[in-house]
């Protein structure tokens, strides 16, 4: 099996400050490895051996999150001295994101007969405003 490419450390620290920039602005590794040359697998092999270097890669790829989250604290804090709509918009702009955050891998609960535990909605034929298919069938 052939082996890859052995890189001095100041290559490596140099390969690794090229990837940088383009991990801040939101490029997957994948992506930030073929933009400057670098094969996915030489950069999994470093992040495997090097905790700190992982966690350095990671807080990279949460730049714009980071910066996102603080600005969206600072909205939040100047239109809390500023009692506009405004700021009940964001607030509720950033509470919805959460939720659908926090609950993103949401699965069904069931019952002991394997029926849903919530009910299922009515659906009925809306042109005859009729709540039951079986109703208007039969007229």
């Amino acid at each position: 099996m052939a082996q890859g490419k052995a890189y001095t450390q100041e290559q490596r620290k140099e390969i690794l400050e090229s990837l940088r920039p383009h991990l801040e602005l939101g490029f997957s590794r994948s992506k930030a490895c073929k933009l400057i040359g670098l094969d996915e697998t030489t950069l999994c092999k470093w992040l495997k051996k090097d905790e700190a270097l992982s966690m350095k890669v990671t807080s990279w790829e949460n730049t714009l999150n980071t910066l996102a989250m603080a600005n969206l604290a600072d909205a939040l804090k100047a239109e809390s001295e500023d009692d506009s709509d405004k700021r009940k918009e964001t607030t509720r702009w950033w509470a919805e994101r959460r939720m659908k955050q926090d609950f993103s891998t949401r699965t069904e609960q069931t019952g002991a007969d394997g029926k849903d535990l919530l009910p299922q909605p009515i659906l009925g034929n809306v042109q005859n405003n009729n709540i039951n298919k079986k109703d208007s069938e039969s007229k």
